[in-house]
Parts: structure tokens; sequence; C-alpha cells
């Protein structure tokens, strides 16, 4: 710890679709070794400087794992707010009691039941990157007190 990269990223699935890009976005700016990323792509993006580019993928079980059906479960209805309009693949976020939130996706919606996936959206895919380090800097103090990259106004 102790590098804020400042990173453009773009990220597709096998079949070449983009699920994630910092295009429009602007660069994500983190703490290097703070795990604030996936800890496989911070382990590409070591070492790497300024100006640097670089493709390449990340298997799924270093990724968001593999997919198990087991993590597909029905839930009470009572349990989902009653204004969400509940339909086949939307995502939700549950907080769990830790407070950390994990996307849910209901995947059929009965009278009394929901039934949702568990398993990360991109649970089971090898994850294709694109990035471009936009910038390094040396971590302030505070920044690596708190564990993260102060919020900083990108050009």
């Amino acid at each position: 710890m102790g590098r804020v990269i400042l990173l453009d990223y773009l990220v597709r699935v096998g079949d070449g679709r983009v699920v994630e890009s910092s295009s429009g976005k602007g660069p994500i700016e983190y703490l290097h070794g703070a795990n604030q990323i996936l800890p496989a792509l911070e382990r590409v993006l070591e070492g790497m400087m300024e100006g640097d580019q670089a493709a390449f993928s990340i298997a799924a079980e270093e990724a968001y794992g593999s997919r198990r059906e087991d993590n597909v479960i029905s839930l009470p209805r009572a349990l989902f707010p009653a204004d969400v309009k509940l339909e086949r693949g939307l995502c939700l976020y549950a907080r769990a009691a830790g407070g950390q939130s994990y996307p849910i996706t209901v995947r059929e919606v009965k009278a009394d039941m929901v039934v949702v996936d568990l398993n990360h959206p991109l649970a089971g895919e090898r994850l294709f990157f694109e990035v471009n380090i936009r910038g390094v800097r040396p971590a302030g103090e505070q920044e690596v007190f708190l564990g993260k990259a102060a919020a900083a106004e990108v050009v």
C-alpha cells in the first residue's frame, strides 16, 4: 500500500459484451493494496506506471467465483419492499448483518415466494480487461490511514 492509481478500464465477458467501463464516467482512483478492487486485478496492476496500457483476462475463480446452483433460493415475498415491482432479471442489493451489500437477482416471482439468485451477476465468467494507467502518485497519510484514495477531481 502507498500508491494511488488513476485507471481507465473496460471489462468484457467471453461473448464480447461490455459489462463495465470507466468510459463516460472518468477513471477510477484507488489505493493500491487496500482491497478496493479484485485481488487478481490488483496483482496484474502491480508495478504498472503512468501511461502503461494492458489487456488481460482473469479466470472466474479469481474474479467473482464459479456459479453455484445452491445459491438459487426461494424467499418469502414479504421480505421484499411492497413498493418494488419484482420481475425476472431485476437486480437488487441486500444488506448483510455486517453492513456489506451484495447483489441478488430475481429469477421468478410467485404469489407468495420469490426465487432469487445469490450468485454475483458475473459469477462463472472469465473477465477480459483493457486498462490504461492515467496516473500514479504516492498516497497521503490520511489515505493510508483510511484505506482508500481521497476523492479527487479528474480533469
